[in-house]
């Protein structure tokens, strides 16, 4: 790795927040009963900071004007959802996983409230008008041109830029690292992954803005706030400038800063709107555990406060044995009277949160879960069939839609796919059927094969017509990719298939 330098560069060491709360620590307020929540006050302006062109070549000191929250909108409605992660499989190697501080992670804020029910994350939300182009902009902007050449140039040098950047982040700033898990082997990859992925999708806020939108508000729980943001920043420069010697310059290096300055304000804002909402977490305490399977576990939890989502959601989730390191989790159930939230988890080779879990896990035993996310939930709006593909633990969130459209007391068809690779793997087969005996309009077919990305959306195939249906995809990558393909072959248009893995194929970094 090479070694950061002795001294930040000045363009570096002068980045900081603007805005009244610059140059002093955020008040605490209120907790909940534990050291880790503490509510941070958002200073909110009456107008957004302008983001004034950059010249030819950059004054010094080179100041990144750092986004400010700016007051609250009030939440959006629901809205149809668009596809979305609903289950993020955990990878099979190190462990690592939470977001990080910076651009990566806005305030924090845990006030013992009720929360409002999650709202959708809709690309429709209002974002300052020169912070991004039109939609239908066809063309890429100048900024978007320049940000992309850097990306292409950096990108088969990728482990070096990582290095560098985190280099600098913790030696200039080192009391964030604290905020970062022991390990950092995954999480290096996924934060500036994060960062860069946003840079390319400057020009599509269609795309960038739901995106970023979850990262702000989703991050609170690991307890950053908005002065964190020029850290990353100059880190994030610094990295680029030393690597990108091509295609790095002043143009290039102004165009970043504007690209990262609207990145941290959408991202305040998503923040900003949560807070007095929900908290940043919920404790949970493990109420019930089921072991299904050699390595598949149904976990029960009581959240120590009212927990509002919707059947097909997931949550990320953090065990007491690796603190700071979170994963993905589906809600195995549409919300209940009672409260409980259940999840599968399955055991993976190498993964410290799933092992865990299934191993060592056991009632009363406390963890803690992040806000509930993802938009592959019911249309209630439509009477179209729904087509659901579940392969492994990927059933946990079809499971739940099956019961939130018994609950609303509708007739629609539900035709069920359920993928496994033997018998065994089928641990939750006879809860289905059960579901399928309640009722008239539900069908179950199990799919056993060790080719599961291939077999399953291949039986799809051997029946239908389905196209009337609406489709749902849930389980591992490949499935999900080779699903989505298989659905489009047989004339179900994309955008009727919601799947779980927006947020894997951007780069979310928890």
């Amino acid at each position: 790795m090479d070694a950061p330098p002795t001294k930040p560069a000045r363009r570096l060491a002068q980045i900081r927040p603007v805005g009244p709360a610059a140059g002093r620590s955020t008040p605490a307020s209120k907790t909940t009963g534990t050291a880790h929540q503490t509510t941070a006050p958002v200073t909110a302006l009456p107008i957004r900071p302008t983001i004034p062109p950059m010249p030819a070549t950059p004054p010094k000191p080179f100041i990144v004007p750092v986004a400010t929250p700016v007051p609250a909108a009030a939440p959006a409605p629901q809205v149809a959802p668009a596809p979305e992660a609903a289950a993020t499989p955990e990878p099979a190697a190190a462990p690592a996983a939470p977001g990080a501080p910076g651009a990566i992670a806005p305030t924090t804020s845990a006030a013992p409230v009720t929360p409002a029910a999650p709202a959708a994350d809709a690309a429709e939300r209002p974002v300052c008008p020169a912070a991004f182009p039109p939609a239908s902009v066809s063309e890429p902007s100048p900024d978007a041109l320049l940000v992309r050449r850097t990306l292409t140039e950096i990108a088969p040098i990728a482990d070096k830029v990582t290095s560098y950047f985190y280099a600098l982040l913790f030696t200039g700033h080192p009391d964030l690292r604290e905020m970062f898990p022991a390990a950092m082997d995954v999480q290096r990859d996924r934060l500036l992954k994060a960062l860069l992925t946003a840079g390319e999708h400057i020009d599509e806020p269609q795309v960038l803005v739901p995106y970023l939108r979850r990262l702000g508000s989703g991050h609170r729980k690991y307890g950053t706030r908005p002065e964190h943001y020029p850290a990353v920043g100059e880190a994030l420069i610094g990295a680029l400038s030393r690597y990108a010697v091509e295609t790095w310059g002043p143009e290039a290096e102004a165009a970043w800063v504007r690209a990262y300055t609207v990145v941290s304000q959408v991202m305040i804002d998503a923040a900003a709107e949560q807070e007095g909402q929900a908290p940043a977490w919920w404790q949970a305490e493990v109420v019930s555990h089921d072991l299904r399977t050699s390595d598949i576990a149904v976990i029960t939890v009581r959240p120590d406060q009212p927990y509002p989502f919707l059947a097909g959601q997931y949550t990320s989730l953090e065990t007491p044995w690796w603190p700071r390191v979170w994963r993905h989790y589906s809600f195995a159930s549409a919300p209940r009277s009672d409260g409980l939230l259940s999840f599968h988890v399955k055991a993976v080779p190498a993964g410290w949160v799933s092992n865990a879990l299934v191993r060592h896990a056991r009632p009363g035993d406390v963890l803690r879960l992040g806000p509930p996310a993802g938009s592959m939930v019911v249309d209630h709006s439509t009477e179209n069939g729904m087509l659901c593909l579940g392969g492994g633990t990927g059933i946990a969130p079809i499971k739940a839609l099956i019961e939130d459209v018994a609950e609303h007391g509708e007739r629609r068809p539900v035709e069920v796919f359920y993928g496994a690779r033997t018998d065994v793997d089928l641990y939750d087969i006879d809860t289905l059927l059960g579901l399928q005996k309640s009722h008239s309009w539900l069908s179950v077919r199990p799919v056993v094969s060790e080719g599961l990305t291939g077999q399953l959306p291949q039986a799809v195939g051997e029946h239908g017509p389905w196209n009337s249906y609406d489709a749902y995809i849930s389980g591992p990558p490949g499935l999900i990719r080779s699903g989505v393909d298989a659905l489009k072959r047989i004339g179900i248009p994309g955008d009727r298939i919601r799947h779980d893995q927006v947020e894997e194929l951007m780069g979310l970094a928890s």
